[in-house]
């Protein structure tokens, strides 16, 4: 039997299916609900928002793994179970995408370049969680599975991630474990040589972005908190904001502190690359006579920001107009409808302060007069950080927009937004259908971040 480590809705997943599903000109779900579910989802969203809020989160099947069969996985598992979401795409490709998962932006990054993505990292949920916030119980729940799993899997490293407000009511039933690559495995390579062309390339994302994290082992750290408007500092140290959220949300512990382990800035779990990867395949390009090409960026919306320009390149290239802008968010993208439309992406890492004032920054880069479509997204809980609809309004105060997802009567609980959002999207795009047939290089990608770094430090 074959086990599914990673659940169909993690990150990683979600794009290589993204991926595939756009090399073929169809179009992919990140959320595969069975009629049953739908129903129901339905059905909670036609009460109020609150319903939802407090039903949602006690009513979650965590599909959670056990610590006893996480411990006997071989890496080579997860790899495989990947390859094979791209079993009915046939190569050889021009190019193949490497590196960080960025949701989205990655997909598009890839599908412009066209080819598959191969992931960096894995992640796994485990059952059991923290219902009162304790750090040190989080923290055991997966120790001994890391460090066992890391130990029979050289080039390997792991990350217990422990989010208790952007992940808050999951992490209460369940825990994440984290496993990055840290050498490019004999499955990459094989998978390369067959569906790379000859003197194609690699195009390498490598998320500069730090955090955090406590050294817990030799290649095993411990992060607490996530990318969003609250510090990893704050997340350690604490402040009334975090006491006030966990009063509200009945969580007796606010002090996340992992006494003990040393503290160290390490690559952030979801949006930081791992120093061995691109090494190891640089190394294999040259043995294998590839071209290879790294673009770096320490702030995570650089890369949204490229693969925004990108497809503003490729339509360039093609002698045409944007069609519109997509702002899309975390799980809520479709990379097939950009190819079919001319649409421009903008992926949003969440739903919260921060994103919201990327998105503010990069409205001057739309398109006057056409649709723009925005995804509201819904995560069923009111963080400290979240984004209100006034500063979704006040982000793009100078467009006229097109609600996609949640609805603003039921932000960010709206169950009805999880089964519909991609419909008026879709729908749009049949209607309008203008494919992008422009393919990118390493060299114009290249290009196009050398001036977005170059911008970036001339506004600092």
């Amino acid at each position: 039997m074959v086990i599914a480590y990673e659940s169909r809705e993690s990150s990683s997943p979600i794009i290589t299916r993204a991926v595939a599903a756009g090399l073929q000109g169809k179009y992919s779900q990140a959320y595969e609900f069975d009629l049953l579910t739908r129903t129901l989802l339905q059905i909670v969203g036609a009460f109020p928002q609150r319903v939802a809020q407090w039903l949602i989160p006690r009513a979650q099947k965590s599909g959670a793994l056990s610590s006893e069969l996480v411990r006997n996985l071989k890496i080579a598992d997860l790899i495989q179970a990947r390859l094979d979401d791209y079993a009915e795409v046939k190569g050889p490709f021009p190019a193949i995408t490497m590196g960080v998962g960025m949701g989205g932006t990655t997909a598009h990054l890839a599908l412009g370049l066209g080819g598959p993505f191969l992931p960096q990292a894995y992640v796994m949920t485990l059952e059991h969680g923290s219902m009162d916030g304790n750090v040190r119980n989080y923290y055991e729940l997966s120790a001994e599975t890391a460090r066992i799993v890391t130990e029979r899997n050289p080039g390997v490293m792991s990350i217990q991630h422990y989010d208790p407000i952007h992940d808050g009511w999951l992490v209460r039933r369940v825990n994440h474990l984290r496993l990055k690559l840290l050498d490019l495995p004999e499955l990459y390579q094989e998978y390369i040589r067959r569906n790379l062309q000859k003197n194609g390339e690699i195009i390498y994302l490598e998320g500069g972005a730090k955090w955090k994290q406590f050294k817990v082992g030799e290649k095993n750290v411990f992060q607490v908190g996530g990318w969003g408007d609250i510090s990893a500092e704050e997340f350690i140290s604490g402040s009334e904001r975090i006491r006030a959220y966990c009063a509200q949300e009945g969580i007796t512990d606010s002090n996340w502190n992992l006494t003990g382990f040393p503290l160290i800035d390490g690559p952030e779990s979801e949006w930081g690359s791992e120093p061995g990867l691109k090494e190891a395949v640089r190394t294999f390009c040259e043995r294998e006579g590839y071209r290879f090409t790294c673009i770096h960026f320490d702030d995570p919306n650089r890369f949204n920001q490229l693969a925004f320009r990108m497809v503003k390149k490729q339509l360039e290239i093609e002698g045409r107009e944007p069609a519109g802008v997509v702002v899309e968010v975390f799980s809520q993208y479709d990379a097939t409808s950009i190819l079919r439309s001319g649409l421009l992406p903008l992926w949003l890492i969440f739903n919260t302060h921060d994103s919201a004032r990327f998105l503010k920054s990069m409205v001057k880069e739309f398109p006057s007069g056409r649709p723009l479509f925005f995804s509201p997204l819904s995560t069923f809980s009111l963080t400290p950080d979240l984004a209100t609809w006034e500063e979704w309004n006040d982000a793009l105060a100078t467009k006229n927009w097109i609600n996609i997802g949640a609805r603003e009567s039921h932000y960010p609980a709206d169950a009805k937004a999880l089964i519909h959002w991609q419909q008026p999207l879709t729908g749009w795009c049949q209607q309008h259908e203008a494919p992008v047939t422009a393919r990118m290089t390493g060299k114009i990608l290249a290009e196009l971040a050398e001036a977005i770094t170059k911008e970036a430090e001339s506004n600092a």
